[in-house]
């Protein structure tokens, strides 16, 4: 085998060796591309189901999602007038509430809806 055979015969199985470890995660927050998407994801925050609202706590600033289960549409709407969200039946919306603190909601559709939710 010629020296230039060798050489490149010898490239070609360190580049075999390099390429796995570079795809692989490790210890130190390999895989991260994995982690921004579960990050970007809103998190889960309110339940509309059965004409009521859940009890939600969320973070301040962090855009959390709210379920409707109910086959009709809903609204989520601040008794202070800070937010107003339509969120159709069996769907979802997503919502972000910059200051922390407890609001009072109620759904303009159905007058009898009332919770809180509270900011951290």
């Amino acid at each position: 085998m010629t020296t230039t055979k060798r050489r490149l015969a010898l490239a070609a199985v360190s580049l075999i060796a390099v390429v796995p470890a570079a795809c692989s995660s490790d210890s130190n927050g390999g895989g991260s591309n994995t982690t921004a998407a579960a990050t970007s994801a809103p998190a889960a925050g309110l339940t509309i189901q059965g004409s009521a609202f859940s009890a939600a706590t969320v973070t301040a600033g962090t855009e959390f999602t709210i379920t409707n289960k109910d086959g009709v549409t809903h609204t989520v709407t601040d008794d202070g007038g800070t937010f107003d969200v339509e969120v159709p039946g069996g769907g979802s919306a997503p919502l972000k509430i910059a200051v922390a603190g407890t609001y009072q909601i109620h759904c303009r559709i159905h007058s009898s809806m009332h919770g809180t939710i509270t900011v951290n």
